[in-house]
């Protein structure tokens, strides 16, 4: 038998899961703000919903162990990019040209120096709008990870909670980029 989580360990399965508490709470004909009471541990759930809300979680996650799915399969191709020498300007043209949220900065050589994201901006624009004509260099952020494209997608799902995209590659060649929707597309 199968002893169900801690309360507080839905957050941190739903999470892995890449699943919203909005899309859970459809799925489970559960209210959002139900889900996110027993989330932050403001509710205690009947013990039949806690039940039903893990069940379906636990079988998301089963079934993506058993594709045998990797980087390569799931990954976009084409990889969008900012250089060093581009400016914030640049990225959120870019952003907006291609309809995406973050940026890996990546120099001719193939070397990962960092990204930005349009959160970043955001925060960085308001507050100070020159700052528009700034290098992204001066506010990059971690660089994404890189991953062989034989990696598998429940580990690329557990990097996804802590990082907004995921560089694939294969020797020294970039081959495409992971993001929350290529994920989610499994789903």
């Amino acid at each position: 038998m199968r002893l169900l989580p801690k309360l507080l360990e839905i957050k941190t399965i739903r999470k892995s899961l890449n699943i919203s508490q909005k899309e859970l709470g459809e799925k489970l004909d559960i209210p959002q703000s139900t889900i996110s009471r027993i989330e932050n541990g403001t509710m205690d759930p009947p013990y039949s919903k806690f039940k039903k809300i893990y069940e379906y979680l636990h079988q998301q996650r089963m079934e993506i162990e058993e594709t045998e799915m990797t980087a390569e399969d799931i990954m976009t191709k084409k990889i969008y990019f900012v250089n060093s020498k581009s400016t914030i300007k640049d990225a959120i043209e870019r952003m907006n040209e291609f309809s995406i949220s973050q940026l890996p900065i990546i120099e001719e050589e193939g070397q990962n120096l960092g990204s930005i994201t349009a959160k970043k901006i955001q925060k960085l624009i308001i507050d100070n709008p020159e700052l528009i004509h700034a290098t992204v260099m001066k506010f990059k952020e971690l660089p994404f990870p890189e991953v062989d494209k034989s990696w598998n997608v429940k580990d690329i799902s557990n990097l996804l909670i802590k990082y907004p995209a995921i560089l694939v590659k294969q020797y020294d060649k970039f081959l495409g980029i992971i993001t929350d929707s290529n994920f989610l597309n499994l789903l």
